[in-house]
C-alpha cells in the first residue's frame, strides 16, 4: 500500500485514494501531510493528463484571422476511420490553404494505403483492428512529414468544419459496407 502512495503517478487516484485510506485505518506511520501531498501530486498528474490530451486542441482559435485548417483531431479520426489516403485529402487541403507543396501529402497517403493493403495480404486473417492499429501509425508518420514541419507545430488556427470530408467518407463506405455485408 505504501508503493501505491509513494508512486502516485503510476496508479490511478482511486487506487491511491485507497491505499492512504487503508493506512490510516491500520494507523500505519505516515507523515503528517501525506495526504496534502498526495492530492498535490493527483492533481499535478490529472493536470500533465489534461495537457497531452488537448495537445492537438491547444492551438485552435477563434480569431477571424487566423488560418483556417482541418484540426489534427479530425485527420486523425478520419485516417483512422477511413484511411490514410483519406486523412492525406484533408491533410492536403491545409497545405494548400498554407500555400504549401501538397501533392507530397496525397501520394504519401496513396503510397502508404497501398503498402498497408499489400501488406495485410500476407498476415492471416487481417482484422479491423488491425487495419486501426495501421492507420495509426499512418497518420502519426504523417503528422511528423507535414503538419510539424510544412504547417508548423505551433501554428494557431480556427477548426474547418468536417460536414463536407463526413458526407463523402460515409458515402464512400456504403458500397464498401453492401459489398462486406453481400460476400458474408
Amino acid at each position: 500500500l505504501k508503493y501505491y502512495i509513494q508512486n502516485v503517478d503510476k496508479h490511478t487516484e482511486e487506487a491511491v485514494r485507497v491505499a492512504l485510506a487503508e493506512l490510516q485505518a491500520r494507523n500505519v506511520d505516515l507523515p503528517e501531510d501525506i495526504a496534502a501531498q498526495i492530492e498535490a501530486n493527483i492533481e499535478a498528474k490529472q493536470g500533465a493528463g489534461h495537457d497531452s490530451t488537448n495537445n492537438w486542441r491547444k492551438n485552435i482559435v477563434e480569431d477571424v484571422d487566423a488560418p483556417e485548417y482541418y484540426s489534427q483531431t479530425a485527420i486523425y479520426v478520419f485516417s483512422i476511420l477511413f484511411s490514410v489516403l483519406f486523412g492525406s485529402v484533408m491533410m492536403a487541403t491545409n497545405l494548400k490553404r498554407a500555400e504549401k507543396n501538397w501533392g507530397w501529402a496525397i501520394l504519401f497517403g496513396f503510397g502508404f494505403t497501398v503498402a498497408f493493403a499489400y501488406l495485410t495480404q500476407f498476415i492471416s486473417g487481417p482484422s479491423i483492428t488491425l487495419s486501426f492499429i495501421g492507420n495509426a501509425v499512418g497518420v502519426t508518420i504523417m503528422y511528423q512529414l507535414f503538419w510539424n514541419s510544412q504547417i508548423g507545430k505551433e501554428t494557431r488556427y480556427r477548426a474547418k468544419p468536417i460536414w463536407i470530408p463526413l458526407i463523402i467518407g460515409i458515402f464512400l463506405m456504403i458500397p464498401i459496407i453492401y459489398f462486406v455485408i453481400r460476400k458474408a
